[in-house]
């Protein structure tokens, strides 16, 4: 039945001749007009806004998949994130565009990064989209995106929290997510196992205000074994760069010098949360154990070398761009949803043994 819903929205995409039909044109009309060389047919304005009009009005993003592969062109993935350009250095895209530029490059495919959808209405998506000649799109942290190019019959994979994916139409969509939850609570366990009772968690909420569900699964194993839930400082704007994870660490400091451990959100902001400590006088992990979330490749080279929740950036990059090459080629591996596992790696920071860098 999955194979068959998926073949089914395939089948169901706006065509070229469609458009050309609502316009009351040629084929070929359409496709000189939409790639901006309306005036080689001497086509009226009118004419012309009439073929963009059509082409809006059915959704109709122009897809060279099938001309691809019968002359055995390269395919182009298109990538928009919602991120601003700003924090596209960050590990959660940054690493994630590494995975996707070498899975398209070890399939001779080229990668073009579209505009930053920052909210939705930021920019006109659709025409960007009409004019970026893609063959599919992945989607980085946008899942209402993902539902409406699924919605416009354009092959889709999203990239990003795994909350966001459960709303997605898992027959016409492709998903790469991580289980966050999972690392999470076996960094509380293994806080819990060493006898921290007084933990602060400094980390990011979601754009709403919310904890993000990671850190609901760190502060339910707490309370699910009959201790205080850990508290949370928010350094707020959603960057999670070194400087918030010094400046909340020092907040958390001044609120509660009782603390004994310290869940940073990211390892960028575990930089900074030692920084902190260190400059207050505290010893890692003697008077504050410090766990991150990501194990980037500096993990192994602080002092202590940081315990950190392994999150598979690179992997989820690469995985999507397989997904996505699978959807455009019909094939049913490009719909539904991946999960990759994490998994706690234990170093000196949080009172373990320190591991080499793998």
């Amino acid at each position: 039945m999955k194979e068959l819903l998926a073949v089914t929205a395939r089948a169901r995409a706006v065509s070229r001749a469609d458009v050309a039909k609502l316009a009351g044109v040629s084929p070929t009309a359409v496709s000189l007009v939409l790639n901006g060389r309306g005036d080689e047919l001497r086509l009226s304005k009118e004419i012309q806004e009439r073929i963009r009009d059509a082409a809006e009005k059915l959704r109709y993003v122009p897809n060279s998949a099938a001309r691809a592969m019968v002359g055995r062109r390269h395919l182009t993935v298109g990538v928009v994130t919602r991120h601003p350009p700003s924090k596209l250095r960050l590990p959660i895209f940054e690493d994630v565009m590494v995975g996707v530029v070498e899975g398209a490059t070890q399939r001779q495919h080229t990668v073009k990064f579209l505009p930053p959808v920052v909210e939705p209405g930021s920019y006109d998506v659709f025409g960007v989209l009409r004019d970026a000649q893609v063959d599919g799109i992945l989607v980085h942290n946008l899942d209402w995106l993902a539902r409406q190019l699924a919605d416009w019959r354009t092959p889709v994979v999203y990239v990003g929290l795994g909350e966001e994916s459960r709303e997605l139409p898992l027959d016409q969509v492709g998903a790469v997510t991580t289980d966050e939850c999972g690392g999470m609570r076996e960094a509380a366990k293994h806080l819990i196992d060493s006898g921290h009772t007084s933990v602060v968690m400094v980390a990011g909420a979601t754009p709403e205000g919310e904890p993000l569900p990671r850190l609901r699964a760190f502060s339910e194993e707490f309370t699910s074994r009959g201790l205080e839930a850990p508290r949370h400082i928010d350094p707020g704007e959603w960057t999670w760069t070194p400087e918030d994870g010094y400046r909340a660490t020092k907040e958390a400091l001044e609120r509660w010098p009782d603390v004994t451990a310290l869940h940073a959100g990211n390892d960028w902001m575990a930089v900074g949360a030692m920084h902190a400590l260190q400059e207050s006088g505290r010893r890692i992990p003697d008077d504050v154990a410090l766990v991150g979330f990501g194990d980037f490749p500096i993990c192994a080279y602080l002092t202590p070398p940081l315990t950190s929740v392994r999150w598979p950036l690179h992997e989820h990059g690469v995985r999507a761009v397989s997904m996505l090459v699978a959807q455009i080629n019909g094939s049913d591996d490009g719909v539904g949803d991946v999960v990759l596992p994490t998994e706690l790696v234990i170093r000196e920071s949080s009172g373990g043994a320190s591991h080499p860098q793998e």
